[in-house]
């Protein structure tokens, strides 16, 4: 009977050993997974920002609003402000269908938001193109209640 106790103990010490070691070699890898779940969930919620930003810019600017550039970019820079860190650029071009250098009625507007998503900055984890977010909206020109409306280029 001693003689198993004293087995029994042994082989609770080194199984607890065994454990430790265990979860020193898991929690690394599932702290990683934690980090890239993070990671791409700001990524893909900038993706969606952006896209969102883009459509709607080029739905008011469909329809000529706002007019001048500054106020614009101003706007979708509003809109885009929640997942967006750096720099941006936006740009509204009008296409021009008829070669008559303005604006016209029926011509499509395109609008293109280019930023940087939040970053974890962990130098181990990839990011899809380094965390830039390009994202562009089409949409046909309705109404113009200015006729000095212009590409922001």
């Amino acid at each position: 009977m001693s003689r198993a106790s004293c087995t029994g103990r042994a082989s609770a010490r080194a199984e607890s050993g065994v454990a430790a070691v265990e979860v020193a070699l898991l929690v690394p890898l599932v702290l990683l997974l934690v980090a890239g779940l993070i990671q791409y969930g700001f990524y893909f919620s900038a993706q969606q920002g952006g896209s969102a930003a883009a459509r709607e810019a080029a739905r008011r600017a469909a329809v000529g609003a706002p007019t001048s550039c500054d106020a614009f970019r101003s706007e979708v820079g509003t809109n885009v402000a929640q997942v967006a860190t750096g720099g941006l650029d936006i740009r509204r071009d009008f296409g021009d269908a008829n070669a008559n250098s303005k604006v016209d009625i029926g011509e499509n507007v395109t609008v293109t938001v280019v930023f940087q998503s939040r970053d974890l900055d962990l130098p181990f984890l990839p990011f899809v193109d380094g965390g830039l977010v390009t994202k562009k909206a089409t949409a046909r020109v309705d109404y113009l209640p200015d006729s000095t409306i212009a590409d922001c280029l």
